[in-house]
């Protein structure tokens, strides 16, 4: 409904009345403008401030400690293992409780667990510490801070784990420092200012997307290019020597010497850019039906981890991805089918999908085998498409990333019911450990 304006006539609006509407009316301009003066001058102030006085950065601290009333387990010397990965979570969760809610509260950004060692009273905790402080503050103040929160906390708080007070140990490292430590763990996302990046929201990419948001925010994603004939496939950075991607990509040409692979967030100019020295496809491949669609690609040599290349991490064969999950996949390949590769990556946010759902007569009609996954959207709209296969479909717990999917297969790009489908990576840790080691 729409409402109609009033109409007055001459008679019914009176000199008298307009006067004191005027002086009304110029009280109030006369209080919104030196409103407005305060309001200036105090967003002036609160900028100058922001920049000369609070221009805050980000301090970083190596945390050691032992936990008593655990016991250490051989698989947490592996970093990828389930039981690394639970207890690291419950571990900073912790962290986060012991400094969420104290007094450095507003400045506790998170922490990373990075080593779990063994020790005659329970387990060694090595982990690091980020903190946002003003930068006229110095290390050694915010030290003290730090520990006097912890302590407090230690009296106060029921933690889930006890932490032996006088092993507690806080040391200032530098960000080249920590950046190489985060670098013995897989799956983090780092941003130029070298602060781990939180999930992206972003809900389009490839068919209907849009390009990733800066460079480093998907840092495991490489381009397999054919020499002379450019971008082919995407794959996956596992360790510094090896990449994970679809078998399919080499059906025309499976030799080393004729392939490249680069990383970045174009791939003209790349950021890295590495030879291939070992093509390894899946012995049980099926081009006919898809089946056992994986390969792994080992590098002539190593690559050095940074904010733009890092590795992402190889779930547990034991993950279980329940329909609906939210899950992300990238590539360079076309944003309409049989559309132009893009050069600069682009990214999806799109939903697990269940095997009986996919495998039903309207959708997929029985193709999709155990070690298939289908991720998507039932009403289409949303997918990867041709130049993205082999690369990642990954998954998001607690700010550590997972390859769950490599992209293989679908019915065109984005249409209703035919959802894209992924080679499903947990069912073949064994394989890749038997190739690589890992």
């Amino acid at each position: 409904m729409m409402y109609a304006p009033v109409e007055f006539s001459e008679a019914e609006f009176s000199r008298a009345e307009y006067q004191r509407k005027q002086q009304f009316w110029d009280s109030v301009r006369l209080a919104l403008f030196t409103l407005a003066i305060v309001a200036i001058i105090g967003i002036a102030i609160g900028i100058v401030t922001h920049f000369v006085v609070e221009d805050d950065k980000s301090f970083y601290y190596l945390a050691s400690f032992k936990v008593t009333n655990i016991k250490y387990k051989e698989n947490y010397g592996i970093r990828s293992s389930r039981e690394f990965i639970e207890r690291s979570h419950q571990i900073e969760r912790m962290m986060s409780r012991i400094f969420g809610h104290s007094s450095v509260g507003g400045r506790f950004i998170k922490s990373h667990v990075i080593k779990l060692s063994p020790d005659e009273q329970g387990v060694d905790i090595l982990t690091v510490l980020i903190f946002r402080y003003p930068s006229t503050d110095s290390a050694e103040q915010i030290k003290k801070k730090i520990e006097k929160a912890l302590y407090q906390s230690l009296k106060t708080k029921q933690l889930s784990l006890t932490i032996n007070k006088p092993s507690f140990r806080l040391t200032p490292i530098d960000s080249k420092k920590m950046r190489n430590l985060l670098n013995s763990r897989c799956g983090i996302r780092m941003t130029s200012s070298n602060m781990p990046l939180p999930a992206s929201s972003s809900t389009q990419r490839i068919v209907q997307g849009r390009e990733t948001a800066m460079e480093g925010e998907w840092p495991w994603q490489a381009s397999l290019q054919l020499i002379g004939s450019g971008h082919q496939c995407g794959a996956s950075l596992i360790s510094n020597t090896w990449l994970l991607t679809a078998a399919h990509c080499f059906w025309k040409n499976k030799d080393p010497t004729q392939w490249i692979a680069t990383f970045g967030a174009t791939i003209t100019p790349p950021a890295v850019k590495r030879n291939v020295r070992k093509i390894i496809l899946h012995e049980n491949y099926h081009r006919e039906t898809n089946e056992n669609d994986i390969a792994l690609v080992q590098l002539s040599t190593g690559v050095e981890f940074s904010n733009i290349v890092q590795r992402v991490c190889l779930p547990d064969s034991s993950i279980k991805l329940p329909p609906k999950t939210s899950v992300f996949v990238t590539g360079f390949g076309s944003i309409v089918d049989d559309g132009p590769i893009q050069n600069t990556l682009r990214q999806a946010r799109v939903e697990t999908i269940s095997t009986d759902v996919c495998n039903r007569k309207d959708v997929y009609d029985g193709l999709i085998t155990p070690g298939m996954l289908c991720a998507g959207f039932m009403e289409g709209k949303i997918d990867a498409c041709k130049g993205d296969s082999g690369g990642p479909l990954v998954y998001d717990n607690h700010d550590i990333w997972y390859i769950v999917g490599i992209v293989s297969w679908g019915q065109s790009c984005a249409l209703p019911k035919k959802p894209g489908v992924y080679t499903r990576v947990t069912k073949y840790r064994d394989w890749i450990a038997s190739k690589t080691g890992m």
